[in-house]
């Protein structure tokens, strides 16, 4: 199964096509504008089921779709008033798609402490605007912890197991602050359960003229 995350920066009607160039099973895409603006005639025809989260009040949500003939069922876990994290089943695996808003890390903590039980099976993935090089900002919440929290259930960074790199000094980065190459930080992960099967990638910094993130596909 390939599973791509893309932080799309907006405007994704636009940029649909170029994102389903690698041609995955199951699609997590952030920041995307309200479903019913989406009237791109391509995505129409393609999509077999979705899945959109988006707050009140706010422009942008989380987007999940599939273009293969499998449902993508959500599950209803209390969110506990922290945005955006979806939890849903595809292709008999559970997935947790974040887009971290709000405090970022503290929020991703206390989530997945709320359904740590929950979480045993399942893959999380998603922008969490986070790396351990902010620990400092966070007090008892830090990335560090969730890497902790993570450890108790027998998960693991993808990219982080895959590299051999250190938290804090990928070589990878995966956003660009304002779309500048001289801002980079690594702040895209997937957490896989210890012996998942994967392989871990990123798309080339021609995504940079669509989006501040590279899209991250994760092979199971």
């Amino acid at each position: 199964m390939r599973v791509v995350f893309w932080n799309c920066n907006g405007g994704f009607r636009n940029k649909y096509q170029y994102i389903t160039k690698f041609d995955a099973d199951l699609y997590i895409i952030a920041e995307v504008e309200g479903i019913d603006k989406l009237n791109n005639e391509q995505f129409k025809r393609d999509v077999q089921s979705e899945q959109y989260l988006a707050f009140p009040g706010d422009k942008k949500g989380l987007l999940v779709f599939t273009c293969r003939n499998e449902p993508i069922e959500p599950l209803h876990w209390d969110n506990y008033r922290m945005r955006y994290f979806m939890p849903f089943k595809f292709m008999n695996k559970t997935f947790l798609g974040i887009w971290s808003k709000d405090n970022y890390i503290e929020d991703i903590y206390l989530y997945t402490g709320f359904h740590l039980e929950k979480l045993a099976d399942t893959i999380l993935i998603g922008d969490l605007n986070s790396n351990v090089i902010w620990d400092s900002h966070h007090g008892y919440r830090t990335h560090s912890d969730f890497n902790e929290l993570m450890a108790s259930i027998k998960h693991i960074s993808a990219y982080h197991d895959q590299s051999g790199e250190k938290f804090g000094k990928e070589t990878q980065l995966t956003f660009f602050m304002y779309r500048k190459i001289n801002r980079p930080y690594h702040i895209d992960y997937a957490y896989v359960p210890k012996g998942t099967q994967f392989e871990i990638s990123f798309g080339s910094s021609h995504f940079l003229e669509y989006s501040d993130h590279l899209p991250m596909v994760l092979d199971l």
